[in-house]
């Protein structure tokens, strides 16, 4: 089995400092130079498509980030170059899968108007930054916690990982058919669980499939291949829990619904309502299947 280095390098520490900096940078205006690609761009713009205005082509004082990949493909990169007050144009090509089908595959003009460049000033790594982004006093005391935390990342990642490398596994040892139902009761499911997911957060489920633009079977095909992958890997872990005798008990339930209304931010009946017990009983012993596997056991299935 693949493993994953736990080392942690002066390099990894800097990248996390760096994503912080990036976090913490405060904007200044730039008119010494001409924009670069990260720059933002603070402009006025209009496309034209056969020389007339398009609904929807037209902006005024615009804050765009140069590479964010906001707009259509060549937009950006044409500003690029281009000096504070000074008007240009772009040509550019709607993709042929553009959302407003009358400009699809549509070459059209851009009109711009740069009034004013912005850049990332990223703040000197002191005591100071040390202090105002952490608990820590110096920066050396900031880098030994980064390196635990960022320890304590890998350790988790490598656990994911052996969980993936086993599941993976396992479904590569799994024969015979599998009925369509239990893929469609899989994304029923996950479908389930997410509007819990999304009602603890005030949002419901319709509000999201119109703010979306999809409609419920729309959502349910986003997850068909993961729940194919789910159904692969829960019958094996069925059979891994059969020949190993795991069981249920009342505690472990309790526990595992527990972990749920804390995670919906909702009381435990409601969890029970929505999740039963059945269902829930067959996710946990799923999950101690998992835990007991090793990749040794898996060899000798295979042999």
């Amino acid at each position: 089995m693949e493993k994953i280095d736990h080392t942690v390098t002066d390099e990894d520490v800097d990248k996390d400092i760096e994503a912080t900096q990036k976090k913490n940078a405060r904007l200044i205006t730039v008119d010494d130079r001409a924009i670069e690609n990260g720059d933002i761009a603070v402009i006025d713009f209009e496309g034209f498509v056969d020389g007339v205005a398009f609904d929807g082509g037209k902006a005024e004082n615009y804050n765009l980030t140069i590479g964010s990949g906001n707009f259509i493909p060549g937009f950006e990169e044409q500003i690029i170059g281009h000096s504070t007050d000074e008007d240009f144009s772009i040509n550019v090509k709607f993709p042929e899968e553009y959302q407003a089908e009358e400009l699809a595959g549509k070459d059209a003009e851009f009109k711009i108007k740069l009034h004013e460049i912005k850049a990332k000033e990223l703040p000197e790594v002191d005591d100071e930054f040390v202090k105002d982004v952490s608990e820590k006093e110096t920066v050396a005391e900031y880098r030994d916690e980064l390196k635990e935390t960022i320890a304590a990342r890998l350790e988790d990642e490598a656990e994911k990982d052996k969980d993936n490398q086993i599941a993976e596994k396992l479904i590569e040892l799994l024969e015979g058919e599998i009925p369509q139902a239990m893929y469609d009761n899989q994304v029923n499911e996950m479908v389930r669980d997410f509007e819990m997911r999304i009602r603890s957060q005030g949002i419901d489920m319709n509000t999201y499939l119109q703010y979306m633009g999809i409609d419920l079977d729309g959502l349910k095909k986003m997850y068909a291949d993961e729940a194919k992958k789910r159904v692969q890997l829960r019958l094996a872990l069925e059979t891994i829990a059969k020949k190993e005798n795991i069981e249920v008990t009342d505690a472990d339930l309790d526990e595992a619904y527990n972990k749920m209304a804390e995670a919906y931010k909702v009381d435990v009946e409601t969890v029970k309502g929505a999740v039963p017990a059945e269902t829930l009983t067959l996710d946990v012993k799923a999950e101690k299947a998992l835990n007991t596997v090793s990749y040794t056991h898996l060899r000798a299935h295979e042999t």
